[in-house]
């Protein structure tokens, strides 16, 4: 009897045994099961946080153009800086701001590449990355003025305030009637002039973000300035005939 009560004890204390370790084994489980899910969330946090400082203090590309973009419109022509910065926004999208962009260049560009794309006619060009019969009076212009020097801030910019076309009236328009909000100037601006076939939404999160952090930009370096409709009124077309 003694030896039977001996192995009924003994297989309660394994049984009892078994039945914590299985609760402790269950417990810890759960335990690292929050831990992880706590460092994931955490880990998912920070990296949103660190995206959207990195996005923040992203630094501007091509200052210097900026500046020039900026003195010749609004000295010469009188444009707003919001007007401007709705613009740039745009070029930010389509060329980094850089003159001597080329359509598919961003991994290799260089001023021997703009030069040797010069009469590829399949490659979008310059600032706004013109095309078409855009990209052809735009080399047609600097064959009779700048040496054919294209990739030039002053060939494009004198080009599009003087001989791009119909498109010249499209920037006075949008110049004359900007909104004071850098944004929708970039969304008009895109529908108007650039003519991408991007949606408002689209446009409002790329080009029209870009142009807040240039108009940031701007307004830290004192470029400012308000729009001059009597100089906007200078912007026509100067050519014989208009080719588009």
């Amino acid at each position: 009897m003694k030896q039977y009560l001996g192995k009924n004890t003994f297989r309660g204390i394994v049984i009892i045994a078994c039945f914590v370790m299985v609760i402790y084994t269950a417990f810890q489980a759960k335990s690292q099961d929050s831990n992880t899910s706590e460092e994931t969330a955490m880990t998912n946090t920070n990296i949103k946080q660190r995206s959207k400082n990195n996005d923040s203090n992203r630094s501007i590309d091509n200052k210097k153009y900026i500046q020039q973009v900026y003195r010749y419109l609004h000295e010469n022509y009188g444009l707003s800086a919001t007007s401007i910065a709705g613009i740039l926004g745009n070029w930010t999208q389509e060329s980094g701001i850089d003159p001597i962009a080329v359509q598919g260049d961003w991994s290799y560009r260089s001023l021997k590449n703009s030069k040797n794309s010069t009469h590829d006619i399949h490659k979008d060009i310059g600032f706004a990355q013109w095309s078409s019969q855009r990209r052809q009076e735009l080399i047609l212009f600097s064959d009779q003025k700048y040496h054919g020097e294209w990739w030039l801030a002053m060939t494009q910019l004198e080009f599009m305030t003087q001989h791009d076309g119909s498109f010249v009236a499209v920037l006075k328009n949008y110049a004359l009637n900007d909104h004071g909000d850098v944004v929708k100037n970039a969304v008009d601006f895109n529908d108007h002039w650039e003519v991408s076939p991007d949606e408002k939404s689209t446009v409002e999160k790329t080009r029209g973000a870009e142009a807040q952090r240039v108009y940031a930009y701007m307004k830290k370096n004192n470029m400012t300035g308000e729009a001059d409709r009597s100089k906007i009124q200078q912007l026509r077309y100067i050519g014989e005939s208009l080719p588009y």
